[in-house]
């Protein structure tokens, strides 16, 4: 089993403008379904706290945030991308209340107490399960917003 970091410099780099690993998945929920492994009559969403991989003293409070002032031509990858989906609704414009705090690496993750412990920069992994034989069949990363969240759903 490959180990996740080598998942990640993958979609990151080698596979980042391609959908191979989303194809996969695919081929992989249509064989479950082929096979008789998923019902189709039940399903269920459940939202995993994914912790981002970011400094927590790289951040800057909200009110010191300011996205007018980003020249996207100069900002890193990272910022690049999170201008790029304000407007989505699983980003920026699922809610209008703004995070306390903004990663400077990654701006798209929230910074959420959530796990009732130190606040931390998060994303939530959203997965459709079927329940009648618990395969995951979709999913889908959001902020981890509830409004993100529902969307997703």
């Amino acid at each position: 089993m490959p180990d996740h970091s080598t998942f990640s410099k993958y979609r990151h780099g080698k596979f980042r403008d391609s959908d191979l690993l989303r194809s996969v998945f695919e081929v992989t929920v249509a064989r479950c379904i082929s096979e008789g492994l998923v019902g189709g009559h039940g399903f269920a969403v459940d939202a995993s706290l994914i912790e981002a991989d970011v400094d927590r003293m790289n951040s800057t409070a909200q009110a010191e945030w300011d996205v007018s002032a980003i020249d996207p031509d100069d900002a890193p990858r990272a910022v690049r991308e999170y201008l790029d989906v304000l407007d989505d609704k699983a980003f920026g414009a699922s809610t209008p209340v703004k995070p306390k705090f903004t990663s400077h690496s990654d701006p798209a993750s929230q910074w959420t107490a959530a796990r009732k412990g130190p606040a931390i920069f998060t994303y939530s992994n959203n997965y459709l399960i079927d329940t009648d034989h618990s395969v995951i069949v979709d999913i889908e990363a959001t902020r981890s917003i509830r409004q993100a969240e529902v969307g997703a759903a």
